[in-house]
């Protein structure tokens, strides 16, 4: 059991209320403490139809934009707020710094989310690939490491040939003019499939609606994404 918050590394409490102890709910083991949970921002109120981001009007700028060039939105959710110190620090620890352990603080609930959402009985979980330089860089798939206990297909892969500069090192124009930088394998196998894309932050949206080419051209029903990070 872990004993210690993997963000702040103090001694977590594990004390057992009489509600709980009445409640049938089973043992859940933390992996940060409470004070450092309420650090990071949830995604409450309203929010865009379209990405998923915390938002007044039905549609945020960005997916209006989206709908002008025709594409079909993917009605993406997301747990927590990206532009949050709390966030960005951790994403700075897990992603960028390679601490695999870190997965476990969001990879339990991530992956209820994305079953309670999206059901496996009718839909496909697909993760969005990373590029393997990266892989061998940091040393593993920050996606595959948050759904690590999810049954995913590995339908998209990178376009090795195609040179890329990290997305974290681009401004948003740079983003948004990112060439195609996936393969699609099997295609025959997405036909008529309800799938459900999965990544770890939803910026622009320019990865996801990449993925979404593909998918839509090999004949997928329909398409949604879920990210960590909005």
């Amino acid at each position: 059991m872990n004993r210690k918050c993997l963000l702040c590394k103090r001694d977590l409490d594990y004390s057992l209320s009489l509600a709980w102890i009445f409640s049938l709910e089973p043992f859940k083991e933390k992996f940060i403490c409470d004070d450092c949970q309420s650090r990071f921002q949830r995604i409450d109120g309203p929010t865009c139809k379209g990405c998923g981001r915390m938002c007044a009007s039905q549609y945020c700028a960005d997916c209006v934009r989206w709908r002008k060039m025709g594409k079909p939105l993917l009605d993406n959710q997301a747990l927590y707020c990206y532009h949050n110190e709390a966030m960005r620090d951790y994403f700075e620890q897990y992603k960028f710094a390679g601490d695999y352990y870190l997965r476990k603080v969001f990879q339990a609930e991530f992956q209820q989310f994305i079953r309670q959402k999206y059901p496996q009985r009718k839909w496909k979980y697909c993760i969005i690939p990373v590029d393997q330089h990266m892989v061998n860089e940091r040393g593993f798939n920050q996606v595959k490491g948050l759904t690590a206990k999810l049954k995913t297909e590995q339908w998209l892969v990178m376009d090795d040939e195609r040179h890329r500069v990290k997305q974290s090192h681009k401004n948003r124009a740079e983003r948004m003019q990112t060439q195609q930088p996936f393969i699609l394998q099997s295609p025959v196998k997405v036909k008529n499939q309800s799938v459900v894309l999965i990544d770890d932050i939803y910026t622009t949206g320019r990865t996801l609606y990449h993925a979404q080419d593909l998918l839509l051209k090999a004949g997928a029903a329909e398409i949604r994404s879920v990210t960590l990070a909005r």
